[in-house]
């Protein structure tokens, strides 16, 4: 018998509190979760979850299995770590989570130099437009771009992201190009959706000590990079994002930079990964290649 596939879906149930998200966390499906959470209660003899329609919880016997068999598992990961520390040797499987329009825009071009140079490390890997946590998606490694809320995990900076205006020159030729902030009053707006606030960011845009905040307008709001970025495409107004999101857009001259002098104080972009120590390998191997990817210094 396999024990450890087993105990690793328990655990997963336990920390998710559902079959559906232990199966999310670990890529299987929730049948298998349900036939590893079986065929541990039968080898155990016990029943370690109470099962009903709407919820799962655990049992007293199933508290007091999770509680050491999670110790056993990190005790194991901290062995494998230590022993791949020592021979040097990066391998395993990695499970990254990442931004969508970041990681298309930057990592993933880069990627065939990471799977170049570490051939044994299998890679997983997900996208997210919303906020990146791997305490939630149960990845090995996040990469962050916005505030850095409270985490159990550790955290390398990576950069800052820069936000810039453009608009397609259709659009430019029907509106004359701003001059100033406040003349965005006047113009279309392609406006982002702050899913904290439940409304559109309003355009807080910085000129050296100059500060000129324009109220969302609500006309046409997104809450997807690439939804934003074939509007602006389609002509249908201004749009603000991170500049190598639009860099290939501009660089063909399908959009123009508008108010170049006027600049919204970008995200900070960072890498989140395990708090263990030694950190393991492969995934110190991943961080070192964001690290490059983004001009950074290595971990």
């Amino acid at each position: 018998m396999d024990r450890l596939t087993p105990i690793r879906a328990f655990l997963a149930v336990a920390e998710t509190g559902s079959f559906t998200g232990a199966a999310r966390k670990l890529g299987v499906s929730r049948s298998a979760i349900t036939g590893h959470i079986q065929e541990l209660e039968r080898h155990l003899g016990t029943q370690l979850l109470n099962r009903t329609t709407r919820r799962v919880w655990l049992t007293r016997e199933g508290r007091r299995y999770a509680e050491r068999a999670g110790l056993l598992l990190d005790g194991l990961a901290a062995l494998d770590a230590e022993m791949q520390t020592r021979s040097g040797r990066a391998e395993g499987h990695l499970h990254v989570e990442m931004a969508e329009s970041v990681a298309n825009a930057r990592v993933i071009p880069r990627l065939p130099e990471f799977v170049q140079a570490y051939p044994d490390i299998s890679l997983r890997i997900s996208l997210n437009e919303g906020v990146v946590d791997p305490t939630v998606s149960g990845a090995d490694i996040g990469l962050r771009v916005g505030p850095l809320r409270d985490s159990p995990l550790r955290f390398k900076m990576l950069g800052r992201g820069n936000y810039i205006m453009a608009a397609s020159p259709e659009y430019l030729r029907l509106y004359q190009a701003p001059r100033h902030p406040d003349d965005l009053r006047r113009h279309r707006l392609i406006e982002f959706w702050d899913a904290d606030t439940g409304r559109p960011y309003d355009w807080q845009l910085v000129k050296g000590k100059q500060t000129v905040s324009v109220a969302a307008q609500g006309r046409l709001i997104v809450d997807n990079t690439r939804a934003g970025l074939t509007c602006a495409l389609a002509g249908l107004g201004i749009y603000e994002d991170l500049d190598f999101l639009l860099a290939q857009s501009l660089a063909e001259k399908r959009l123009l930079q508008v108010l170049p002098d006027w600049k919204r104080p970008g995200p900070p972009i960072a890498v989140l990964y395990t708090a263990r120590r030694p950190v393991p390998p492969h995934v110190k191997a991943f961080v070192d290649f964001l690290a490059s990817v983004f001009g950074s210094s290595r971990s």
